[in-house]
């Protein structure tokens, strides 16, 4: 089958690249820095404005993001806030952070603003896992984060982590998902592959990178050194649905991929695009010169759909029309899935990433991983009473 493009009344996730790639931290595997940026700027609220004239009142989620998000400061994030609360239809609300800005002053902000707002935050485990989260004097940020999920904790909200598995985490799953029971804020964890491969940075003066940059990716080509191969994160989670199932306090919170490979092999759906029919075409993503492309993890310009001021009905973009070789290329991906008996489960996995591999040596093992995670799971699955921890329908913290 195709890929599955929106119906003119579906959702649509809509993300806002606040300031763009501009960012308080460094982290060496962020994509946000790859792409071209030709004036780094903050988003104007007119620009949020034309995007959703565009959208006909459709219901939709919006994930404030960046680069870091709490760079614009309340004074602009009061405007963005202004701009989507005139919006007709239905909105949901979340903000992507690194945690290391977050101030009670930021929390006070939301509460008035957008009490419903759900908070992600960024963070990849303890000091050693969190290593590659540092400033761009190679200074960890781990000790700041840890301070903002305290605060969290002690205002009584409730986030979503999403931990980039990196090269520092192989081995360790247990110890990492001990270290998250501490933080009684935390509701879900998503455990988010680091596959990157052939990684090259737009800036051509290397001097202005850290140093632990250059030497993790010399040549910017084949694995970078923060990076895994899709077998060894499929170890990794292997290893830490184990502990996720028998530790001792660990389930309290939902785990990703697990939850959503429990509800596939259960017949029920999932929010989480790398386990559900919709893919990248019901993601639009909004940069500050309102360049418009589909899912922010696709590389750029490929991803490219249309400038704002370019169309009047979003439907236009958000099949594809304006893409005709994304298309294309997503469709021959889907192809591959028509005749896997994994498909049921897997549903592709993240097209992103698939087609960053397309041509390089993972281009199977990407499959390979998925088929041995879900084997492994659906042995479990058999072999206990362990289901879905919460019903889907309450489910609503943000994955990505």
């Amino acid at each position: 089958m195709p890929i599955n493009l929106p119906n003119s009344s579906d959702p649509l996730l809509i993300i806002l690249k606040l300031p763009g790639e501009v960012c308080n931290i460094n982290c060496h595997y962020c994509y946000e820095k790859r792409k071209p940026y030709h004036d780094d700027k903050y988003m104007m609220p007119e620009t949020i404005r034309r995007l959703l004239s565009t959208l006909n009142g459709r219901p939709i989620s919006v994930q404030l993001h960046g680069g870091e998000p709490l760079v614009l400061g309340i004074k602009r994030m009061e405007k963005v806030i202004q701009e989507l609360s005139q919006y007709p239809g239905e909105v949901d609300l979340n903000i992507q952070t690194n945690g290391t800005l977050l101030t009670p002053e930021w929390l006070d902000f939301f509460e008035r603003v957008w009490p419903d707002i759900e908070i992600g935050v960024s963070l990849d485990g303890d000091a050693d896992a969190n290593w590659h989260r540092v400033d761009y004097q190679d200074r960890p940020a781990h000790a700041k984060i840890e301070k903002s999920l305290e605060l969290l904790t002690e205002r009584g909200h409730k986030v979503g982590i999403i931990a980039v598995i990196t090269r520092r985490a192989l081995g360790r799953a247990e110890e990492l998902l001990k270290y998250f029971t501490q933080f009684p804020c935390i509701k879900m964890l998503n455990l988010s592959p680091c596959l990157d491969y052939d990684v090259n940075h737009p800036w051509k003066n290397r001097s202005r990178q850290q140093k632990s940059l250059v030497v993790l990716n010399s040549t910017e080509t084949g694995t970078p050194g923060w990076a895994l191969s899709p077998l060894e994160y499929a170890d990794f989670l292997i290893e830490a649905f184990k502990a996720w199932r028998d530790g001792p306090g660990l389930n309290h919170y939902l785990v990703e991929p697990f939850f959503s490979i429990i509800c596939r092999l259960q017949g029920k759906s999932t929010r989480f695009c790398h386990f559900n029919e919709r893919k990248c075409s019901h993601v639009l993503t909004l940069y500050p010169d309102g360049r418009v492309g589909s899912c922010d993890e696709l590389r750029m310009p490929e991803a490219f759909l249309a400038s704002v001021s370019d169309f009047d009905d979003v439907n236009f973009i958000s099949r594809l029309q304006t893409n005709p070789e994304l298309h294309g290329r997503m469709n021959k991906l889907k192809a591959i899935c028509d005749t896997c008996a994994y498909q049921p489960t897997c549903q592709g996995g993240c097209l992103a990433t698939r087609l960053a591999y397309y041509g390089t040596p993972y281009e199977e093992e990407y499959c390979a991983y998925r088929a041995k995670v879900i084997d492994f799971i659906r042995t479990e699955v058999g072999q206990s009473s362990l289901n879905a921890p919460v019903p889907v329908s309450e489910y609503s913290t943000n994955v990505r």
